[in-house]
């Protein structure tokens, strides 16, 4: 018994000290970036992509942010799903009240079947893009960006090796029912993980021209479900560096169901395990830590109820070390990105102690949502439903225009294996 108590206690003292060091990583990467702009801002001719299927609650700030950028040469690709998509209507009434002379609105190639429906439209934009581009940016509708973020987000392309700077998105939630907590302390502690694992998202993202010109990057594109976790292995290929922008740190204060939220933390894990190199090594982090939480809860337990007080107070500093250890990284972070909205003239709640609460139940229920990562082949999302069974491999055995999907069991869809 004290044996498996001491490897737990190993175990999660790593796992401690781990989160520790990508916590001062995060850290040190928000260091300096409230510094005023000078005059040598990097400001090439860039051209924007924003993919639509289905009217966003926050496409009409995500327009506005968008199409009035701090930036002096930029255009605007809209690429909408479907003739018949709302969002296309919603847009050309936007466009009509809102005139801007360089966004085009096109609708996707309806031929395009072999990959994700966001990945088709990229493509589709990016294929189109003229030859003086210098810049090829993205963003997701529901990204409301501010004035300064498509000169925060390209800023890192300056150096000739970096053909990817990534945004990071950030849950900033004034809603606090479960659903909405879970999903921000998931990705407080996932962020840690994807800044020192270069695991980019697809919320924000700007590409070199020596990336985005290059054959392999639609090629692939044109294989994949995803297309922000695979960037890091296509840049890889073509010997160029993805970096993250921690200016162009993104925040999402939407609210979420409980089941809707861990349909989206397994969607984020069937993305890492399909495309990025260490998902076994997340993996086993998330097994292992959640395993051997739960041996020394229980060892702790039975140490009490025998009356081996020093036995029963170690197993809980080692438990309080590493829960505690996770909380302050988060922490740290969520008060660097605070600061920095500030900056931008912004604000957002904390809820630091009712995250807390949350972060005692994420290993169990992201090991429930890995398990289901795992297991997952057809994926349902916004009324598409793709057939997975491989990471280039990608179907779609069902797609009609959008419309608002009908609500869905959580039962049905774990006894389907989809997501």
């Amino acid at each position: 018994m004290y044996l498996l108590a001491t490897v737990c206690s190993l175990c999660l003292i790593i796992f401690g000290v781990l989160y520790l060091y990508w916590g001062a990583r995060a850290a040190r990467l928000y260091r300096g970036i409230l510094q005023q702009r000078t005059v040598d801002d990097y400001t090439p001719l860039a051209t924007v992509i924003l993919s639509l299927r289905g009217s966003d609650p926050f496409l009409v700030h995500c327009l506005d942010g968008l199409l009035n950028q701090d930036y002096p040469d930029y255009r605007v690709k809209i690429v909408v799903d479907h003739v018949s998509d709302p969002a296309l209507g919603f847009v050309n009434q936007y466009l009509r009240t809102h005139p801007h002379t360089n966004c085009e609105v096109s609708l996707r190639h309806q031929q395009s079947t072999g990959c994700g429906l966001k990945n088709a439209s990229l493509v589709q934009a990016i294929q189109s893009v003229s030859a003086d581009v210098e810049v090829v940016a993205w963003l997701d509708a529901d990204v409301v960006p501010h004035r300064h973020w498509l000169r925060d987000l390209v800023a890192p392309l300056q150096d000739a090796e970096v053909g990817i700077a990534s945004g990071i998105r950030w849950y900033a939630p004034q809603s606090t029912n479960a659903g909405t907590l879970v999903r921000h302390a998931w990705n407080a502690a996932a962020v840690l993980q994807m800044l020192s694992m270069d695991v980019a998202w697809g919320g924000s993202i700007a590409l070199s021209r020596s990336m985005f010109q290059d054959p392999l990057l639609t090629n692939t594109l044109s294989k994949m479900m995803w297309e922000d976790t695979g960037l890091k292995a296509i840049a890889d290929q073509l010997n160029l560096k993805l970096v993250f922008a921690p200016a162009a740190t993104m925040i999402n204060a939407e609210a979420i169901a409980f089941d809707s939220s861990l349909r989206f933390i397994t969607r984020q894990m069937v993305n890492a395990r399909f495309y990025h190199a260490q998902f076994p090594f997340i993996a086993a982090i998330g097994f292992i830590s959640a395993l051997a939480q739960t041996i020394l809860i229980v060892l702790g337990l039975l140490f009490l109820n025998q009356g081996q007080q020093l036995a029963a107070g170690l197993v809980a500093g080692v438990l309080a070390f590493a829960g505690g250890s996770v909380a302050f990284s988060i922490y740290r972070l969520g008060s660097r990105i605070e600061q920095l909205v500030q900056s931008r003239g912004g604000r957002f709640r904390r809820h630091p102690f009712k995250t807390l609460g949350y972060l005692w139940l994420m290993p169990y229920l992201f090991c429930a949502c890995l398990i289901a990562a795992m297991r997952t082949r057809i994926i349902n999302w916004r009324g598409v439903i793709y057939y997975v069974p491989a990471p280039f491999e990608v179907y779609i055995n069902h797609y009609e225009p959008f419309q608002k999907p009908a609500p869905v069991s959580v039962r049905a869809e774990l006894e389907n294996v989809s997501i």
